[in-house]
């Protein structure tokens, strides 16, 4: 991870207001997650299991700020249709995610890896639907926690689709 070029990237929110991600490191903690795109039912159950904790992570004086694939309407619905209360930024042409490398994969093993399979289906089951998918759809996801300033806490780059970091994972990252 180049964390100086993560804190320097220039992304859109849903709103179309241009934030430089490290504004939101600089005087707190902040959970950031990579959302493979706004339409993966994965990505949209991570996102909930983080609004389900988030009055948690922001009395340990954090924050949540998602970063995901598709464009301004993709994210727009996305936080409508999960009730999302943290920001949501537009990364549709891949800088953040390279400069915390995150990986791409190849669709096939995206898509049929069995751990993947599995996790939809549950995810499905949960009543997540599949949405609209944005332009990198085979981008995996990754969890950090950064900040206070320019300090990584902890970072889980998902293996697989339905890999994302565990939620007791971050809070003690926060906590530390």
């Amino acid at each position: 991870m180049d964390l100086q070029a993560l804190s320097d990237t220039k992304l859109q929110d849903a709103n179309g207001e241009t934030r430089r991600l490290g504004e939101y490191w600089e005087d707190k903690p902040v959970v950031l997650v990579f959302l493979r795109h706004f339409g993966c039912l994965l990505c949209r159950e991570h996102a909930a299991e983080l609004r389900s904790h988030y009055d948690e992570i922001q009395a340990l004086g954090g924050d949540v700020v998602a970063v995901g694939t598709g464009d301004l309407r993709y994210a727009a619905d996305f936080i409508q249709q999960e009730d999302i209360p943290f920001p949501v930024l537009v990364d549709d042409d891949a800088a953040a995610a390279h400069a915390a490398s995150v990986p791409r994969v190849n669709p096939v093993r995206l898509l049929f890896d069995p751990r993947s399979l599995r996790g939809a289906w549950q995810a499905h089951r949960a009543g997540y639907k599949v949405r609209k998918p944005g332009r990198r759809t085979n981008q995996l996801g990754a969890t950090f926690v950064v900040g206070q300033g320019e300090r990584v806490r902890y970072a889980h780059v998902d293996e697989h689709t339905a890999d994302h970091a565990a939620v007791d994972d971050v809070l003690a990252a926060l906590s530390a």
